[in-house]
């Protein structure tokens, strides 16, 4: 579990420096509208859903999750490595999306290894711990970037620092972690079915999916606030002051949301996080000045966690090893295609019509996730009834 914590902190390390930057890149440095960073980040994550997919599927039928993982980190490395030579916002998209399907590629089978490691009352626990080491990471890459560009470095500098960490997560994985033992491969890929609990609560994930967008577009909003009053240059560097400050709030809410799903269970958790980024999405939508940027700071920081840490410890404590790579593949990749649409969606809305009614857009579907998962994850009637009869 630790070693794929450590590499787990500087894959993000290694992307979060990337994204604390990309926004301004986009919009700033090569003069990309508003759109463009929609569709880059909707096309990466949508590539991203189809491996996610058939990636997980597949490590449990081969049973080579610990190789199919380290590979994802690779690509993901190279990827991001690409930007430092882009000089238009289409090579961007490329080498995203090249990143993306690396990232895709891994996350449903580190989640299955992680998960097979520990015992089911600890997933919370576990996925927690595993959050927040996301989190450092995702806090040491932005500030790396913070001080290259206060210090005057240009965002292509930022983009070759970034390579290090990349490399190191690499490493670290491929090194330090194993493939558990479990039984002998089958020879024949088969579906099987997964329980009916796990696709109610798919339903939830994916309406919120469709209201989850990009965190880039949370760093841009907020430099549009500072702008107003102090100028470019300041806007920038608040910009990533304020991705640090989000993924710091993250780091800090992290294990306590995986200790609060074990104790109080995951649908409650889960409903909070949903229902906290739709507070994110109306301050987001309304706030203007500095204090404005410190109240949409709050929520945008503290949701993440709650919502990521929750889902994959739900999806773990719902089907048993054997599948979990399979399942965490399918929720993974309906996370991807949700914010695919997310994404694309806020992007054209923020271009024709403003900030504002992309963000309520929005938070009228996080609300409506969180109001679908309160219904859903009460099983059925019939299932109550069966479970009190077994009782006596």
């Amino acid at each position: 579990m630790l070693a794929i914590g450590v590499s787990s902190l500087l894959a993000d390390a290694n992307y979060e420096m990337v994204l604390a930057v990309l926004p301004l890149f986009l919009i700033l440095g090569l003069g990309a509208p508003v759109y463009a960073l929609g569709l880059v980040e909707g096309v990466a994550d949508g590539a991203s859903a189809v491996f996610k997919f058939t990636s997980g599927y597949f490590s449990d039928r081969i049973r080579r999750r610990k190789s199919v993982a380290t590979a994802g980190y690779a690509v993901t490395a190279a990827g991001l490595g690409l930007l430092r030579a882009v000089t238009t916002w289409p090579q961007v998209l490329l080498g995203r999306g090249v990143a993306w399907i690396g990232r895709g590629s891994r996350q449903p089978i580190r989640a299955a290894m992680l998960a097979g490691s520990v015992e089911n009352e600890d997933l919370g626990k576990a996925f927690g711990f595993h959050q927040a080491m996301d989190t450092v990471g995702a806090v040491i890459g932005p500030a790396v970037a913070f001080l290259l560009i206060s210090s005057g470095h240009l965002y292509r500098d930022v983009f070759a620092v970034a390579i290090l960490p990349g490399v190191l997560a690499v490493v670290c994985f491929a090194v330090f972690t194993r493939d558990p033992r479990t039984s002998p491969p089958r020879r024949k890929v088969t579906w099987e079915p997964l329980p009916a609990a796990f696709w109610r609560l798919l339903v939830a994930v994916g309406v919120f999916g469709i209201a989850d967008f990009a965190p880039t577009f949370m760093t841009l909003r907020a430099a549009e606030m500072i702008e107003l009053q102090a100028g470019e240059h300041a806007a920038v560097l608040s910009a990533i002051g304020f991705y640090v400050g989000m993924n710091v709030i993250g780091s800090v809410v992290s294990f306590p949301a995986g200790w609060l799903t074990d104790r109080m269970g995951k649908p409650p958790v889960l409903a909070a996080g949903y229902a906290l980024f739709a507070a994110t999405c109306l301050v987001g939508a309304f706030g203007h000045g500095t204090l404005g940027v410190v109240a949409f700071l709050l929520p945008a920081g503290a949701y993440g966690p709650l919502v990521k840490a929750t889902e994959d410890s739900y999806v773990g404590s719902l089907v048993e090893d054997r599948l979990r790579g399979t399942a965490y593949g399918v929720k993974h990749a309906v996370n991807g295609m949700g914010d695919l649409v997310s994404s694309v969606a806020v992007g054209f809305l923020w271009s024709r019509s403003g900030p504002r009614l992309a963000l309520s857009y929005s938070g009228l579907l996080a609300l409506l996730a969180t109001a679908a998962l309160i219904v859903l994850s009460r099983p059925p009637s019939r299932e109550r009834a069966g479970s009190g009869q077994g009782a006596r």
